[in-house]
Parts: structure tokens; C-alpha cells; sequence
């Protein structure tokens, strides 16, 4: 799995990116997936820091197993919706309201990215 996600894929994504014309970065990083369905205690929070992680999320990473041993090629993207709250004493709250807004704000742009950078990369030769 130490190469889970495709290299050329990545690539093709940072291009797309950039031919959108998008001023914030696409970044990437350590995601670390948690059984939730919860958002993150702090001392979790710290943890996961700690031990690398850039994002957290609930998803992702049984499928990329499953698809990996498969022998498909993978590519993963995630839309990081909330912040984790890293501070016992902080006043912010973790909340599905921020989640679902940050997703609608987010969603006519990354339905134009995936449709460019799906229609980007040529289909495998089905030749039996």
C-alpha cells in the first residue's frame, strides 16, 4: 500500500487544477481515516498530529484497499469541511452545520474538477 495512489494521476490533478484557474493551492498530504461516525476528540486530534496526519476523515481508505487489490489505479482527493478542534479551553465546536455549508460552497467547483480531470485520462485498452 505504499503506493496506493497513482503518481500520474496526482499529477494530471495538480494540472487540472491549475488550468481552472483556482488561486488556492491543491494540497497534499497524510490523510488518516477514524471509524466515527463522531467528530474527533482532542486528545485524538493531538494524536493524530503527532503521528503525521495533514487530514482526518471516515471514509476513503477501505475502498482505496479494496480497489488497490483490485489493481486498479487510485486517486483520491478530499475537501477538508471542518477544522479539528485542537484546544481543551477552545471556544469553536466541531459541527455538522459547518461541514454541510463548507460542502455546498465547495460543490459546483469540484464537480468541474473531476469532470476535466476524469475526461483527461484516457480509458484503459479493453482488448480481450
Amino acid at each position: 500500500m505504499s503506493d496506493a495512489y497513482d503518481r500520474e494521476m496526482r499529477q494530471k490533478a495538480h494540472s487540472t487544477w491549475k488550468q481552472m484557474g483556482e488561486q488556492r493551492e491543491l494540497q497534499e498530504g497524510t490523510y488518516v481515516m477514524v471509524t466515527g461516525p463522531n467528530f474527533e476528540t482532542v486528545a485524538e486530534s493531538r494524536l493524530l498530529q503527532k503521528l503525521g496526519a495533514d487530514a482526518v476523515g471516515m471514509s476513503t481508505v477501505p475502498e482505496v484497499i479494496v480497489a488497490r487489490h483490485c489493481g486498479l489505479r487510485v486517486f483520491g482527493f478530499s475537501l477538508i469541511t471542518n477544522k479539528v478542534i485542537m484546544d481543551y479551553e477552545s471556544l469553536e465546536k466541531a459541527n455538522h452545520e459547518e461541514v454541510l455549508k463548507t460542502g455546498k460552497q465547495a460543490a459546483q467547483k469540484l464537480e468541474q474538477f473531476v469532470s476535466i480531470l476524469m475526461t483527461s485520462i484516457p480509458l484503459p485498452d479493453r482488448a480481450s
